[in-house]
């Protein structure tokens, strides 16, 4: 079920949030877990036992490495991590695997449980932290469970460390300010996707590369959808969050401001840049290490990262390709002060460019973008120039919000007059919400990019 979707945002939304605010107190986490179940049952139940059976298993044993010492602590830990490992590897990487292996072989495709990339990294994070002794095993099957599935973080995250969500399971009360602006957020991320994200995809998917200019065009309009895509559904998942009484960890931070491509992704998908510091890097010894082991370690990174959002070779070499980016930032441009009205573009450059290889498995598509990328003999095309000035407003609006103008305007029309910014601020979600059920019913490109991972 998608948060973007007709059945959610009319039908289950409503009701979850309706009865949740009757249930006595001690029940809460017990129907938001219920309420999760349900949620998740709808993309199949096989996919929704194997996600039980996920939880079960690591819940019983974890209790059980955490009451160990030693070496046959460590050993319950190797087991736990082997065999979660192998879960997301046997339905991420095995039929793509074996196809790409056995080309004249048709073996039956596995469909990825939706969200398993996301849900086991936060199992991982979990028995690693608790063999650590950063924090102890949950002995409440239902807080444990909740931790796992809550609904807003279960399929594309946030991924929340239990630490933070653990202080948060037995005290979620109502909160009125929490709770509006929780709806209000949900609005926003809602008209990102909707709005924003699907017309982008669109056009993207009706054009066929052709020019310099459509290959610029398209490379931005890229950087834009995946942008609105991913942010539009953590500021849902955040507001949602906000509306059950939970504060989950930021995702996003204006990352197309970024003066470099590290800081760019320590700006971009946060919780899952911090996942890979804090259980990969820093464990392979981090930057306190000789310059070769530097490189290697980044290498390392960026290479699981690609993995992480797929097994074909696109997804490899654009984490290779960001990687020695970072590599080079870490080496050679560390101490140069590069002022940022060159940097900011030219980080925005690089990770457009990056792009191409995310959104292309065909290294034909990708070939023909960057090939009329410098193909000065050819600047434009008939109908790049159509699709401009046709959604035109789309592409300024676009550009425009992923900056923080909007926001920096309401805060000053807010701090000359509370009560105007009260008033134009509801009148602007109002009508979002009507533009974004408009676009909800009549768009065909419902699916979120990151369902994929």
């Amino acid at each position: 079920m998608s948060f973007s979707s007709i059945i959610f945002c009319f039908i289950f939304l409503p009701i979850v949030v309706s009865l949740y605010f009757i249930i006595p107190k001690k029940l809460k986490n017990v129907y938001l877990l219920l309420a999760s179940i349900l949620f998740y049952s709808y993309s199949g139940i096989s996919y929704t036992i194997i996600l039980l059976l996920i939880v079960l298993y690591n819940y019983i044993s974890v209790r059980i490495m955490d009451k160990l010492e030693g070496k046959r602590r460590t050993g319950k830990l190797i087991e736990i991590l082997i065999i979660n490992i192998f879960t997301l590897c046997y339905f991420k990487y095995y039929y793509m695997i074996l196809n790409n292996i056995f080309t004249d072989i048709a073996f039956k495709e596995i469909i990825l449980p939706l969200g398993m990339s996301f849900y086991l990294f936060t199992v991982l994070s979990y028995i690693i932290d608790v063999y650590r002794k950063n924090v102890k095993s949950e002995h409440n099957f239902i807080s444990f469970s909740l931790y796992i599935l809550f609904f807003p973080k279960l399929v594309m995250g946030p991924i929340v460390r239990y630490s933070d969500f653990n202080k948060q399971i037995d005290n979620h009360d109502f909160d009125n300010s929490l709770f509006n602006y929780g709806f209000k957020r949900f609005i926003i991320g809602l008209s990102m996707k909707v709005i924003l994200a699907d017309t982008f995809a669109r056009i993207i998917s009706a054009y066929q590369v052709s020019s310099m200019l459509g290959s610029i065009v398209i490379i931005i309009l890229y950087s834009l959808q995946i942008y609105y895509d991913f942010a539009g559904y953590t500021n849902m998942a955040l507001g949602l969050s906000n509306v059950f009484g939970f504060k989950l960890p930021e995702n996003f931070d204006y990352p197309y401001l970024s003066k470099s491509v590290g800081e760019f992704f320590r700006r971009w998908h946060i919780t899952l840049g911090k996942w890979f510091r804090d259980y990969v890097y820093i464990p392979l010894g981090g930057s306190r290490v000789s310059k070769l082991r530097l490189v290697i370690n980044l290498l390392i990174v960026w290479l699981l990262t690609g993995m992480w959002h797929g097994a074909s070779l696109n997804f490899i070499i654009w984490g290779l390709f960001l990687g020695i980016i970072i590599v080079m930032e870490k080496l050679l441009l560390s101490k140069i002060k590069i002022p940022k009205i060159i940097s900011i573009p030219f980080t925005f450059i690089i990770i457009s460019i990056s792009w191409i290889f995310f959104f292309n498995s065909n290294a034909s598509d990708i070939t023909l973008i960057l090939k009329n990328l410098i193909n000065i003999n050819n600047f434009m095309d008939d109908k790049i120039i159509f699709i401009i000035k046709n959604n035109f407003v789309y592409l300024i609006i676009g550009l425009i919000c992923i900056t923080p103008l909007i926001k920096i305007l309401g805060e000053r029309l807010q701090n000359k007059n509370n009560f105007i910014y009260n008033i134009c601020n509801n009148i602007y979600l109002i009508i979002l919400l009507i533009i974004s059920t408009a676009y909800l019913i009549s768009n065909s490109y419902q699916t979120f990019l990151y369902f994929n991972f």
